[in-house]
């Protein structure tokens, strides 16, 4: 019987590499910019995991491929501390969505996953919107604990990327 359940839940999912809707347990964090480069040039920079070390001050390395189910490996600053995340890319639209999900040790516990959406905007600048996802039992836990600092990762990074999109 746990074990049907289980089966369904997940095929209501949707596809294992679909980004998740938020639940009854998720927190969500977002943080939005508006950039004047075009389109995929922020495009480009969220997705060269080379050059994240030169621009960005949460993400300070990245590596991995970027089209759906690869691997991502990245060191990143909560606060004063440095960790390394093993994420999983999830389907996105090229050019305008690129998310990840974590696929480390925490994702057995607390699942997490952050889109970049980027829109043009009628007067031809990019919206960003940079959004993180922690979903689960635990994501209270992980709100209070790191809550803060990954905001201002995500509000370091918008603010980076509009900085080297715009140079």
């Amino acid at each position: 019987m746990l074990a049907a359940g289980l089966v369904l839940a997940v095929l209501a999912s949707g596809a294992p590499l679909d980004p998740r809707e938020p639940g009854v347990h998720s927190v969500v964090y977002r943080a939005e910019t508006v950039i004047s480069a075009p389109q995929q040039r922020v495009y480009d920079l969220i997705t060269n995991f080379d050059g994240y070390a030169r621009w960005n001050p949460w993400v300070v390395k990245a590596s991995g491929g970027t089209a759906p189910g690869d691997e991502v490996r990245v060191d990143v600053l909560l606060g004063p501390v440095r960790m390394a995340a093993k994420h999983t890319v999830l389907n996105g639209v090229p050019g305008q969505r690129f998310c990840w999900k974590d696929a480390g040790w925490n994702a057995l516990f607390v699942y997490g996953q952050r889109c970049r959406t980027l829109t043009t905007q009628p007067d031809g600048t990019v919206l960003v919107t940079n959004e993180l996802l922690v979903d689960g039992v635990l994501s209270g836990g992980t709100d209070l604990f790191i809550g803060k600092a990954m905001k201002d990762g995500m509000q370091a990074e918008n603010a980076a990327l509009k900085r080297t999109a715009e140079a």
